[in-house]
């Protein structure tokens, strides 16, 4: 069986939609696994066992191509703010089409998804896993695979993150995200930071690219500075998610509104630890600062656990 999993959004939500892959190669161990996802994004996949191919969604006209090239037995459209992939599918005559209730891919999927996301408690993982119930394969625990790095990424993301020079346990900083998803400020920051130090903490931003003193490296340099780390500390955006990943330990600070908290949107991981902004403000106007920074001290001295 050859199976597109079209994921065309966020990096975040690229690395909670890989257990429905996991999942997948745990039942049909012979399936073609392709997927479809943001050029941005697609370094990630890059020598994950499972993958067949990997294409990048860069519009209507190539999608038609990728079609009428190869032929899938299904389509899952885990994105589904992307309706244009099940329209595509359905052109194509892909057998098997998956979409959510939204917008004209009611009419055009094969099976759709009436389940709500919202306030069920359900992390999306486990969301993105009713995806395969044309199968009967969904539901249980998402089980996450570890991404895989080569030596030569490993020793670059060290050399980078200057782990050689320094003794101390380093601290990667992921200061906020790309979207408008909840996160402390600046200022704050700069107190969290100090608190880490006085911890015995080496701390380094590696995220947004433009805060970080290192120079740009791309996506597949992030992941080796990421696993450079002792810990990684930020929001709930894509390079905290990725880190998890990584099988790095993280602290995730997230904050209180409806719907994206830990129970839906924490990274998912063995290592992973979560703390939230204590207050009745929003989060998104400057609410997570009232989390006060020493309340970072028992979670770091657990990441070095």
């Amino acid at each position: 069986m050859r199976i597109l999993l079209s994921r065309t959004d966020a990096l975040g939500d690229l690395i909670v939609s890989l257990p429905v892959m996991e999942r997948i190669r745990s039942r049909l161990p012979d399936a073609e696994i392709h997927w479809l996802v943001q050029p941005y994004t697609a370094p990630v996949l890059a020598g994950l066992p499972g993958v067949a191919a990997v294409h990048s969604r860069a519009g209507d006209l190539e999608l038609t191509e990728l079609f009428a090239n190869t032929r899938f037995d299904a389509v899952l459209n885990l994105g589904h703010r992307d309706p244009q992939v099940i329209t595509a599918a359905r052109q194509a005559g892909v057998p098997v089409r998956v979409a959510r209730s939204r917008g004209r891919q009611i009419w055009q999927a094969t099976h759709v998804l009436w389940r709500g996301r919202y306030g069920s408690g359900r992390h999306e993982a486990m969301n993105i896993l009713d995806f395969l119930s044309p199968w009967g394969y969904q539901g249980g625990a998402p089980a996450l695979p570890e991404l895989p790095l080569a030596e030569e990424e490993l020793l670059r993301g060290r050399e980078e993150a200057g782990t050689g020079a320094d003794t101390r346990p380093l601290l990667g900083v992921v200061l906020r995200g790309s979207g408008s998803g909840a996160c402390p400020t600046p200022a704050w920051w700069d107190r969290a930071m100090q608190v880490a130090a006085a911890a015995g903490w080496r701390t380094l931003v590696l995220s947004p690219p433009g805060d970080s003193p290192l120079p740009a490296a791309g996506l597949r340099g992030l992941m080796g500075r990421l696993r450079a780390c002792t810990a990684v500390a930020g929001p709930s955006t894509g390079p905290v998610h990725l880190a998890a990943a990584l099988g790095v330990p993280v602290l995730c600070l997230m904050g209180l509104r409806p719907h994206h908290g830990p129970d839906r949107w924490a990274p998912l991981g063995r290592r992973v630890q979560v703390l939230q902004y204590p207050g009745p403000e929003a989060d998104l106007a400057g609410g997570m600062d009232r989390l006060d920074p020493a309340a970072l001290e028992p979670h770091l001295a657990r990441l070095r656990e």
